[in-house]
């Protein structure tokens, strides 16, 4: 199973699975999260397998209680789950240091203190993002910064860039079945080695920030595309010059592409879903650049028995949809996730990752890392 605390857990399947596969689950988040190793994790695993073990279970009925009126106050669920959880590391270390059986009393009392307007005045670096307006969890500058300094550091190990992570991760977070981050870290992280711990952590905590905040944009049905990342508004500037929206649609591309056989599993050809994801992936692969923009005038010029739209015409079409496909393109998904008659393959089925010294797959003849693998070059083809 996977683990992610900023997630809502179903009580039932919860408690169905074996105590030591959710507590494995748990060491392997804290793993992708701080880098260190999942053996190392336990200490850290347990008092969070205990919180959550007793919120699925409502026992004692405080637990949940402290969960939910910390979310009605504005705290998002990952800090809630951490803050409980050393609530109760610091009990059961009592327990234990004073020979004595766990007292419930106190450690009741200790959730009854807790007060969500401490939380979000606390320092925003022990913590996981604040919540910002309309509920969802602020992606932090320092968290942006990180990400930002990490693609141009390096750029020549073809690690994304920062507009390309967010929107990779936009795909991987909009994808019908979950991916864990030990599969998608190899596509953003490129060929890059972490210079020291302090990087892996630093670069990991970011990238994690992203993908719970993209994850609460899409519950939420809000548009997960960064600020920084925003279309302009002159539709053919997009076009024109490489700008972060279209990097950030060019992550977005690649990210499909790699998880397209997982799409495939569930989406019935020429079923409404199909046709409504093929015209937003259209969308996005239009704004990678105006090489791609043309293409897709072409293709429609070639299918099309009356007149086609000139590439002006398409780029003001598509430029007021965006919105409106990066939230259907994210609900689809959601969707099919939550489906209970469609559960995920038990093997992953994503595409191979391209090979810096592969043919690219956009058809130029060119290698990966000389075409769409370099830095402000154009997407792999959409569909």
């Amino acid at each position: 199973m996977q683990y992610n605390p900023a997630k809502q857990i179903d009580p039932d399947r919860w408690l169905s699975i074996e105590e030591d596969e959710r507590l494995y689950a748990i060491q392997c988040w804290i793993s992708e999260l701080t880098g260190s190793e999942i053996e190392d994790c336990v200490i850290e695993a347990v008092p969070i397998l205990a919180v959550e073990n007793q919120v699925a279970m409502a026992d004692p009925p405080v637990t949940r209680a402290t969960l939910e009126r910390l979310l009605d106050g504005g705290i998002d669920r990952m800090t809630a789950i951490q803050v409980m959880g050393d609530v109760m590391a610091e009990s059961l270390s009592a327990a234990v240091s004073q020979l004595q059986n766990h007292d419930l009393d106190a450690y009741a009392r200790a959730l009854e203190q807790i007060d969500p307007a401490e939380i979000a005045l606390s320092d925003p670096d022990d913590k996981a993002p604040r919540n910002g307006a309309g509920g969802v969890p602020e992606f932090s500058d320092e968290h942006r910064q990180v990400l930002i300094d990490f693609g141009e550091r390096h750029a020549d190990d073809n690690a994304l860039s920062w507009p390309e992570t967010a929107g990779f991760l936009f795909a991987v977070q909009a994808c019908p079945e979950l991916v864990m981050p030990s599969e998608w870290t190899e596509i953003v992280q490129g060929e890059t080695v972490f210079a020291d711990l302090d990087e892996a952590r630093a670069v990991s905590e970011a990238r994690m920030a992203l993908m719970n905040w993209i994850s609460d944009c899409i519950q939420q049905e809000q548009p997960a595309i960064p600020a920084d990342c925003a279309p302009g508004p002159e539709p053919l500037d997009i076009l024109e010059t490489d700008n972060n929206f279209s990097r950030w649609c060019r992550g977005v591309t690649i990210g499909h592409n790699w998880l397209e056989r997982s799409w495939d599993e569930v989406l019935e050809t020429d079923s409404d879903d199909d046709r409504s994801q093929g015209m937003a992936l259209i969308l996005f692969a239009f704004f990678t650049g105006r090489a791609m923009a043309e293409r897709v005038v072409e293709e429609i010029a070639a299918d099309s028995t009356s007149s086609a739209p000139t590439l002006e015409e398409l780029a003001n079409k598509y430029h007021a949809l965006i919105e409106q496909a990066a939230l259907e393109y994210a609900a689809i998904g959601l969707e099919y996730r939550q489906t209970p008659s469609a559960p995920p393959p038990r093997q992953p089925v994503r595409s191979e990752k391209i090979g810096r010294n592969q043919p690219c797959p956009c058809g130029s003849g060119k290698k990966y890392k000389k075409c769409c693998g370099r830095p402000g070059a154009g997407p792999p083809r959409a569909g």
